[in-house]
């Protein structure tokens, strides 16, 4: 368990790898959901030491409340990364199938595919050895039109 607590999405990007960022997450989730339990069962009144357990379990601090949110975040942005959306396409999945997949329509997820070839482009253009070269995103750009207009 880490002693200083991640304080953005940032950091836990930064500094840990996604499987450890899933590890502290659930320790923090399970955490939360054990205090939240035990305050719901003694509000009731049903809570009992024998059947649910003596030991007690403090609630998240503010700053575990914060790290599990930049954690979610983190987890959320490194496997929703668009990169994903790029290698399906170009192993054939179809712009109807990734709508369908990510509950948007088709003219959504082209025009934010087109937005991120774009970044990738200009991210090249400063630093070659990076992101998109001229031709890929051409071929890229050809993706995004490619039966755009289609009203099968």
């Amino acid at each position: 368990m880490t002693t200083e607590h991640l304080t953005n999405w940032r950091d836990a990007r930064y500094d840990m790898p996604v499987s450890r960022q899933l590890e502290r997450y659930n320790e923090l989730a399970a955490k939360n959901a054990s205090a939240r339990a035990r305050t719901e069962l003694v509000a009731r009144g049903v809570y009992d030491p024998a059947r649910h357990g003596a030991d007690d379990r403090p609630a998240l601090t503010v700053a575990e409340h914060i790290e599990l949110l930049a954690l979610a975040e983190c987890v959320a942005r490194t496997v929703r990364h668009p990169s994903n959306l790029h290698h399906a396409l170009l192993a054939g999945v179809t712009w109807a199938e990734i709508a369908h997949v990510v509950d948007s329509d088709e003219f959504t997820v082209r025009r934010d595919y087109q937005r991120w070839a774009d970044d990738q482009y200009d991210l090249n253009r400063h630093s070659p050895d990076r992101g998109m070269s001229a031709d890929e995103h051409a071929a890229a750009t050809a993706r995004v039109a490619e039966g755009a207009g289609d009203t099968r």
